[in-house]
């Protein structure tokens, strides 16, 4: 992945990321979960074997849509192919930044912070691991860490980008810090990456 295209995100909006994505790598064909139930997800949706992971567009609205305890409390029509988007490790980020970014949709879920939790507590520990040199074993995360395995300076931007989004909010303020960011899954700060904000 290029450092411009990465530049050029981060000057989208949401809506215009989700839509470069759409065109990038192409329409979801299946819906996330086989039916309302949303018990079972339709393994015809991964992508992980390309190294991308597939994005609820609507995550702007409500969180956790991927975990069937969350998915089942909102509408199915989010879970629907149309409402899917594929994206690297390093654009999954770029999105959830963008949803902290962002006023709050109109049709959020009231008492839910969208965007912020997936950033922080999911995706910026796996990639910081990644860049201390841990070894992933399974093969969908070998794949998906093979795409930006030279984009550690394109990361460190990123996160700088993310924490001036968060210091124009008094509350994310209080909780993304430097030192949040720098964290992999054991909690601990990943000096490499630390050093760099």
């Amino acid at each position: 992945m290029e450092s411009t295209e990465i530049k050029n995100q981060l000057k989208m909006t949401y809506d215009e990321l989700v839509d470069y994505l759409l065109k990038k790598y192409g329409p979801a064909q299946y819906d996330y979960f086989r039916n309302e139930s949303c018990k079972s997800k339709n393994s015809k949706v991964s992508r992980t074997n390309e190294g991308l992971y597939c994005h609820h567009i609507d995550e702007n609205k409500a969180i956790l849509l991927s975990n069937d305890k969350f998915a089942i409390n909102n509408p199915f029509e989010y879970q629907k192919a149309n409402r899917l988007v594929y994206c690297n490790v390093l654009e999954h980020l770029i999105l959830h930044i963008k949803i902290v970014e962002e006023p709050k949709n109109e049709n959020a879920n009231q008492m839910e912070i969208q965007g912020i939790g997936g950033a922080v507590c999911f995706i910026c520990p796996q990639i910081n691991d990644y860049f201390n040199g841990y070894e992933f074993k399974q093969q969908y995360l070998i794949n998906i860490f093979s795409l930006i395995e030279n984009n550690f300076n394109d990361y460190i931007d990123i996160l700088k980008y993310f924490l001036d989004v968060v210091e124009k909010n008094p509350i994310y303020k209080l909780i993304v810090t430097k030192e949040r960011l720098s964290v992999g899954w054991d909690q601990q700060i990943v000096k490499k990456v630390y050093d760099q904000l």
